[in-house]
């Protein structure tokens, strides 16, 4: 049995999967199994991964189920204990598993262990993920999850690993939820377990080069369940309270960069503005093409919007 199961969910990233293999492949641990679940591919996605020829890799073919069912075969498919993920468009250093090793040996019994990851916005601009209120080479059990997310969430799913005990516990990937499935997940596990974190150095690459905020926006129709579904519990979780708002403006936002006043104002609704800083609360009330125009800017100069919408620093 392999130490780590590693699950690559694959939908026409005919691009880039060859690399995202590759920086697999190159692991200085390596102790693993690789499960590729080809989520309907319509491009030469299979074709790219044929070309790798290694006995690590079990690829599965299945009609087109979104992320959140691409995910779910390839955890039900895993021999490992513990269950890694990655993007078939985002990148691991060599280093990446043999942290994560490290980290379960050193925190044994968490629901998440998380490592440091940067975020590629173009060919030349990256941008390492921040905590809030969280120093800067941090290791250890995180404090408080929800409130550390509020810039950067502490765990980004191709640079975590979740023992396969859990998802038995707490559930898989929820297939209602079509967007932010991986947020919905990280809120079950971290009210319920601890969550370990080496921040010590960047394992991971999160590639945001194919994005663009507003272009983006114009595909969300519905709002995700989670904002609704934990609504109980945040009354008396107020970092959890917080963390769930932010994500509420977040969508707010793109909702009116999508011109969906209607779904924005079911959002702004529910949130407690004691918990957004002052320019958030202008922007979410700016007329829709001021708001186009400042993130237009912002993709324009490669800006990190984190720093931006700094958190309001709240003690729990």
């Amino acid at each position: 049995m392999p130490y780590f199961s590693v699950i690559i969910p694959l939908y026409n990233k005919e691009n880039y999967v060859n690399k995202t293999l590759q920086s697999i492949l190159s692991q200085t641990f390596t102790d693993f199994e690789i499960i590729i679940i080809n989520d309907g591919s319509t491009d030469n996605s299979i074709e790219e991964v044929k070309k790798t020829n290694d006995p690590r890799i079990k690829l599965y073919n299945q009609t087109n189920q979104g992320l959140s069912g691409a995910r779910n075969s390839g955890i039900k498919k895993a021999t490992a204990n513990y269950i890694a993920f990655i993007d078939a468009d985002d990148f691991w250093l060599p280093h990446h598993l043999e942290q994560l090793h490290n980290l379960i040996n050193n925190y044994p019994d968490k629901g998440l262990y998380c490592t440091g990851y940067t975020i590629q916005k173009s060919t030349s601009v990256f941008h390492r993920a921040h905590f809030n209120e969280l120093q800067e080479n941090f290791k250890g059990i995180v404090p408080c999850f929800f409130k550390h997310s509020l810039q950067n969430c502490v765990a980004w799913v191709s640079a975590i690993c979740i023992p396969k005990d859990v998802f038995n516990d707490i559930g898989y990937f929820d297939l209602e939820i079509f967007s932010e499935q991986d947020i919905d997940l990280y809120i079950r596990i971290a009210t319920k377990y601890e969550v370990a974190l080496d921040n010590t150095s960047v394992s991971a690459i999160y590639n945001r080069t194919m994005e663009d905020g507003i272009s983006n926006a114009l595909f969300k129709k519905n709002i995700p369940k989670f904002v609704f579904t934990y609504k109980n519990i945040e009354k008396n979780h107020p970092a959890l309270k917080k963390y769930i708002d932010y994500n509420r403006f977040s969508l707010a936002v793109s909702f009116k960069l999508a011109s969906n006043n209607k779904l924005s104002k079911i959002l702004i609704e529910d949130i407690n503005f004691n918990n957004l800083n002052s320019f958030q609360k202008l922007l979410i009330y700016l007329p829709n093409p001021i708001i186009k125009f400042l993130f237009f800017i912002k993709n324009k100069l490669n800006l990190n919007a984190l720093f931006i919408f700094k958190p309001k620093t709240v003690n729990y």
